[in-house]
């Protein structure tokens, strides 16, 4: 779990290295905490939970007021759990997704809606495939579609007291091979000037 984080740290610090380098640097980029409901085998709901950290980075696109736009968000994340349901097995989830959001002003508040596209990839578990053979690791297409709210502590730090994500990933189970999770997270969002 250590390394996950250490390697999510590293990534967003040479995303913002890379983006400085550029002179292109995002509006905004935030840190948080993250909690997820994931669901388990097929037949029942065999949910279990999964924590970790995630991150995202957002670009404005075109003139926009400072409390309101519409731009390019690029979301990663990844949780784990050392035991799904008492499988034997754990499970290490990484998700890497972009897309559109909107920010909406909410009182003091800063609000936002989103809907992100890519890639999910599974770890340190056990995944079928056709031939009857169980893989660690498994990689699928994501969709995160979620909203949240970031309040302002001061002009460049806002703390993200709530992010609520609709994550559906499409790794191999057996069934469906489709997977709802609630992520629910919290954190703080670190605003740039321009």
């Amino acid at each position: 779990m250590q390394k996950a984080l250490n390697i999510l740290a590293a990534f967003l610090f040479l995303t913002l290295t890379s983006a400085a380098q550029a002179q292109w640097l995002p509006s905004q980029a935030s840190l948080r905490y993250s909690a997820q409901v994931s669901n388990g085998p097929a037949g029942d709901c065999g949910c279990f939970t999964l924590q970790g950290a995630a991150g995202d980075l957002f670009w404005n696109l075109g003139p926009a007021k400072p409390r309101l736009g519409v731009g390019i968000a690029f979301d990663a994340g990844v949780e784990h759990t050392g035991d799904v349901n008492g499988a034997g097995y754990g499970l290490t989830l990484s998700t890497f997704t972009a897309g559109p959001r909107l920010k909406l002003p909410m009182g003091k508040s800063q609000a936002f809606a989103q809907a992100l596209f890519g890639v999910a990839h599974g770890s340190g578990s056990e995944f079928p495939q056709s031939n009857n053979t169980l893989i660690q690791s498994a990689n699928s297409f994501a969709l995160d579609v979620g909203a949240g709210a970031d309040y302002p502590i001061n002009r460049r730090l806002s703390l993200r007291f709530l992010q609520v994500d609709y994550l559906r990933t499409a790794l191999p189970n057996n069934s469906t091979n489709w997977q709802n999770n609630l992520r629910i997270a919290a954190g703080l969002t670190l605003h740039f000037s321009h």
